[in-house]
């Protein structure tokens, strides 16, 4: 049954755990994809086929229709679909497996047998198709829970290899389609390069690959319907391309498009050896390329034929971002002209992009809402959520019962493309939720967003969520002050807080001089108040960044003609927490004492000031006093309490048990611990390097195990992983949770709620 391979081939689909031809390798990676996913994908692919007559693409499209029908429980459509195809092309490696593992499903033998003789094929042509309808599946695929650009990275690798195999075969229309999605996946990996940092040479090399396997197709001769359908749309992709000539700083620090004077001389050579030069000045000009294609068709072909509406969505999307709105919406309400179903989706989504900006909010939230009703993505249900928040704001003055229901309606959307994110890393969509939350209010919950997108921002702009947040908390510490609102313990509290998100930003970022300075413009006081805690409580050795504490750093961003005032307000708020301090403590000197003879000097007595939240007063199960307990070094006291207890016990309502904040007193520290162990369902054990080092620690691991052990409670231990090779090796055999750089929050909650 196994195919004949090279090694190169061997290695490509090793790494992707399945050979050509096995269509549910895409939708196997979750094993049930939602129905709405299943039967948006099967009109997606229902408009594939009516806009490709034939060829590969119609063949490709045809198979994953198939798939989509298996997992629909549409078994005879299924096999049907499957049969069209391997009768059409009897070579199809692909059509054969699909049909031998919808027999081996369907408990018919005989069938399996008779289509698993026909996988033993060494043709390098079928090889090379089936790792193209492979690559296809991928782009189309129905549920990926997947982030959008390791997604992506799958079918550029295996169109590369298809194209490897067919170099000989003579095929040259499969190989036109074949560059055509290629070009195309290059697109959206380079998109994605944008939202990322540290991906400068993978931006450059998307982008030169993508337009050379785009100009391989728009380079040749037009020869009829299916090479005027890719060749019209590849300029279109072209045009996308040449559109981005990359961001550069200006003098005050601002992001400007490169001029072409400004652009890479490699991207620049390689444009003009490609003949596509002469476009970058006007990319628009590559668009009315493709429009062409139709135009110089002979008139018969042009009365049965139109712009594909591929073409026409990303000619609007063009306009959309040079600002001539009612050009784009004219060309999006053309391409919606030639097709308005379910299957041009995504020319709604446009539409409804173009109309928001043009202020038709009422027409905007329509189209959107169609949208949704049909593939409800991340993206989109955030971008109906502000759609709805905008409504809201537009009627709050005029008419509350109105605005009410679109305030719900915009709550309800954005919690729902938070919830849907699962393994994507989305920044912008938590901050979106932030600033909406923040706007009507509700500013400890904006906060918790904020915390989210600083958690999983790996943008080229990644301190842009670090700065909402710690702005937020600025502005509620501010609050909290000015207004009296809090008592003295719950200021401190936010200050802690303050301290730590601010601490961790310049570990991830690095010294945050412009961000630090816009703070100091707008919070000068909160700030002094920050620098003169981190002079007082966090002036050690291992609290410094080139040299400097952090409370130099920030004294060095303030202006030279204000320094000698900044400095008076330092050190008034240091001796306030100096005092503070001092009263707190007994006559007798025990300040700056450590937890513990083996406490590094940053979680010394004074490191310990992070106040933990306060809980929720009863947990959420029925059955124990509390939802889980945290073991957990002294290093990561401060991820405990303001990561992972705000989540847990905030956003999500469980109760937690921590033995600093939650032992009486008067109890005996060790026998209280053991208590904790005994009497939560779930324990959460937060794991490092130095995790052993604490004896403690190992104490309380060991009472956990040896819970889980004597009542074979196989779920009772949930392993949280902070740094590299931090795992505990009592813990080997069970599997930990990955919060090196950020934690999966879904993963987490659902090991929680696992009996």
């Amino acid at each position: 049954m196994l195919i004949i391979m090279d090694s190169n081939q061997k290695d490509i689909w090793r790494k992707y755990g399945e050979r050509p031809g096995l269509f549910h390798l895409s939708l196997n990676i979750s094993q049930n994809p939602p129905a709405q996913l299943l039967t948006h994908r099967i009109k997606v692919m229902e408009k594939l086929i009516r806009e490709f007559p034939e060829g590969f693409s119609r063949q490709a499209s045809r198979n994953l229709l198939g798939a989509c029908y298996f997992y629909n429980n549409q078994y005879l459509k299924a096999v049907e679909t499957f049969q069209e195809v391997h009768e059409i092309d009897p070579n199809s490696i692909t059509a054969s497996a699909n049909l031998a593992f919808v027999y081996q499903r369907l408990k018919l033998s005989s069938n399996f047998e008779k289509y698993s003789f026909e996988l033993a094929s060494d043709d390098a042509e079928s090889q090379g198709i089936s790792l193209a309808d492979q690559a296809f599946a991928f782009i189309f695929d129905c549920h990926v829970e997947k982030d959008v650009m390791e997604r992506n990275k799958v079918p550029k690798e295996l169109l590369v290899q298809s194209l490897v195999k067919l170099q000989k075969s003579g095929r040259q229309d499969v190989v036109i389609e074949i560059n055509y999605w290629l070009g195309k996946t290059y697109y959206s990996l380079l998109t994605q390069c944008a939202r990322r940092k540290g991906t400068e040479a993978m931006e450059k090399e998307y982008y030169m690959k993508g337009i050379e396997a785009l100009a391989k197709v728009t380079g040749l001769r037009i020869q009829g319907e299916l090479t005027k359908e890719f060749v019209s749309t590849a300029w279109a992709f072209l045009g996308l391309f040449l559109s981005r000539r990359g961001k550069i700083r200006d003098e005050t620090g601002k992001w400007k498009i490169k001029t072409i004077e400004q652009m890479d001389d490699d991207i620049k050579d390689n444009l003009k050896n490609l003949d596509l030069f002469e476009f970058l000045e006007i990319p628009e000009d590559c668009f009315k390329k493709g429009l062409k294609c139709v135009l110089n068709a002979n008139e018969e072909l042009c009365k049965k034929l139109k712009p594909s509406t591929e073409l026409l969505i990303r000619y609007a999307m063009f306009l959309k971002f040079k600002e001539r709105y009612e050009e784009a919406l004219e060309k999006i309400d053309e391409s919606l002209e030639n097709d308005d179903s379910e299957g041009n989706w995504f020319a709604w989504t446009v539409r409804a992009d173009i109309l928001f900006k043009l202020g038709r909010i009422d027409e905007a939230i329509k189209d959107r809402e169609i949208a949704c009703s049909w593939n409800a993505t991340s993206h989109h249900l955030c971008e109906l959520a502000k759609t709805y928040h905008e409504k809201y704001k537009s009627c709050k003055e005029t008419n509350e019962k109105m605005a009410d229901k679109f305030l719900l309606k915009a709550s309800g959307c954005f919690l729902r493309a938070v919830q849907s994110l699962r393994q994507e890393k989305r920044p912008e969509i938590h901050r979106a939720y932030g600033r909406f939350l923040r706007e009507i209010g509700e500013v400890r919950e904006a906060i918790e967003c904020f915390k989210r997108a600083m958690e999983v921002d790996t943008a080229n702009r990644a301190t842009e969520s670090f700065t909402q947040l710690f702005e937020t908390l600025l502005q509620l510490y501010k609050g909290y002050v000015l207004l009296g609102q809090k008592d003295e313990s719950e200021i401190y509290k936010l200050l802690h807080e303050m301290a730590y998100f601010y601490g961790v930003a310049l570990i991830k970022h690095g010294q945050l001089i412009n961000e630090t300075k816009w703070f100091l413009k707008d919070y000068e006081v909160e700030m002094s108040d920050l620098t003169g805690y981190f002079q007082y409580y966090r002036n050690d050795p291992s609290m410094q960044f080139n040299g400097k504490n952090i409370s130099e750093l920030i004294t060095s961003t303030v202006e030279p003609e204000k320094i000698e005032k900044w400095n008076e307000m330092v050190q008034k708020n240091f001796t306030r927490f100096e005092t503070r301090e001092k009263s707190k403590t007994s006559k007798e000197n025990v300040e700056g004492v450590p937890l513990c003879f083996k406490c590094k000097s940053q979680v010394g007595f004074r490191r310990q000031l992070s106040a933990f939240p306060v809980p929720p007063e009863n947990p959420r199960n029925i059955r124990y006093p509390y939802d889980f307990y945290v073991i957990f070094s002294p290093l990561d006291r401060d991820w405990v309490c303001h990561v992972l207890l705000q989540t847990l016990e905030i956003s999500y309502g469980y109760k937690g048990a921590v033995a600093e904040r939650d032992a009486l007193p008067g109890c005996k520290d060790l026998f209280e611990r053991i208590s904790f162990i005994q009497n939560c369902p779930k324990i959460l054990v937060v794991l490092r390097k130095e995790f052993e080092d604490y004896p403690e620690c190992n104490y309380e691991l060991t009472h956990a195990l040896h819970r889980m052990n004597d009542g074979k409670s196989e779920n009772l231990v949930i392993p949280i992983c902070r740094t590299i090779n931090g795992l505990h090796l009592s813990l080997k055999t069970i599997t930990y949770l990955d919060a090196v750089d950020d934690c999966d929050w879904n993963k987490l909650i659902k090991a929680m709620e696992m009996k």
